[in-house]
Formats: structure tokens, C-alpha cells, sequence
């Protein structure tokens, strides 16, 4: 499991321990799991998905947004969320 944080510059949205985020880069789908290699990666307009520890999915759509990956935690900063 990692650390997801998805915020906004007005509101943290999430703040969880995930099993696995899949998510859409500039260059195509990208899945990230525990361990993931360092990356920062622009994202586009897109249905993001992550599971929680618990198995729980979880669906939206993110505006454009910027995506830091470290081996323990993943910030997602965008304009907004649906």
C-alpha cells in the first residue's frame, strides 16, 4: 500500500492509504502500485481510479494535473474533481 493525497490548491479531496491507482499520463494509462519507480508525470482530463486497503474502487474525473510518484506516496495536484 501507498499514500495517495489529491488535492486542489483549494481543497484536499483525498487522503488515504491505496493498493492501486490507475490514472491517464500525457503519453497513455498508467498503473501505479506500491514500490512504483520515482516519476513525475503531467496528466490529462480523465476517469481516474484507485483501490483502497480495503478493496473499495473508487471513480472520478480529474481536470489537467501534475503527479509526483515517490515509493511510499503519490500527490496528485489538479484544478479540479469530479
Amino acid at each position: 500500500m501507498f499514500k495517495l493525497i489529491i488535492a486542489s490548491p483549494y481543497k484536499e479531496f483525498y487522503n488515504l492509504d491505496v493498493k492501486k491507482l490507475v490514472t491517464e499520463s500525457l503519453v497513455g494509462r498508467i498503473e501505479i502500485l506500491q514500490n512504483h519507480s520515482p516519476l513525475i508525470a503531467v496528466l490529462r482530463p480523465s476517469n481516474t481510479e484507485f483501490e483502497d486497503i480495503n478493496g473499495k474502487t473508487y471513480s472520478f474525473n480529474i481536470s489537467k494535473a501534475l503527479m509526483k510518484v515517490t515509493k511510499e506516496e503519490v500527490k496528485i495536484l489538479c484544478e479540479n474533481m469530479k
